[in-house]
């Protein structure tokens, strides 16, 4: 299966806040993407179907990331999206805050990771369920 580019970018399009992640995922899913990285200091998705990968800058803003991560402060952005306080550049200025290089979203385990420049792994949340 390819990834179909601007099928993913309607997708992302539809998605009024950071609280529609779930309904997002689902799409995703649909979609035959597997997994997808996103870059906070280049504020670029990097999508995965299993046999190939396609980028994406979409509604991307690239954000400086602090030199230390800090759970807390990831945790506390993950909330805020979760309850739709902010939108998606928001969330990722708040996870630049918090030392957040880039995240993991695998869509067969249902989880998302975090990393810090160093590539450790600051938190793993599940992704909610529809």
């Amino acid at each position: 299966m390819t990834l179909n580019y601007k099928k993913i970018e309607q997708a992302i399009a539809e998605e009024e806040n950071a609280g529609g992640f779930a309904e997002l995922i689902k799409k995703f899913k649909a979609l035959g993407i597997k997994k997808y990285d996103y870059f906070v200091d280049k504020g670029v998705y990097r999508y995965y179907d299993g046999e190939s990968f396609v980028d994406s800058q979409m509604n991307g803003e690239a954000q400086e990331v602090g030199q230390a991560a800090t759970e807390e402060g990831i945790r506390t952005a993950v909330k805020k999206a979760q309850a739709g306080e902010v939108d998606f550049v928001e969330f990722c200025l708040l996870a630049g805050q918090a030392g957040i290089s880039y995240w993991t979203s695998d869509l067969e385990k249902m989880i998302v990771s975090y990393f810090d420049q160093q590539d450790f792994t600051v938190l793993v949340e599940p992704i909610p369920a529809i």
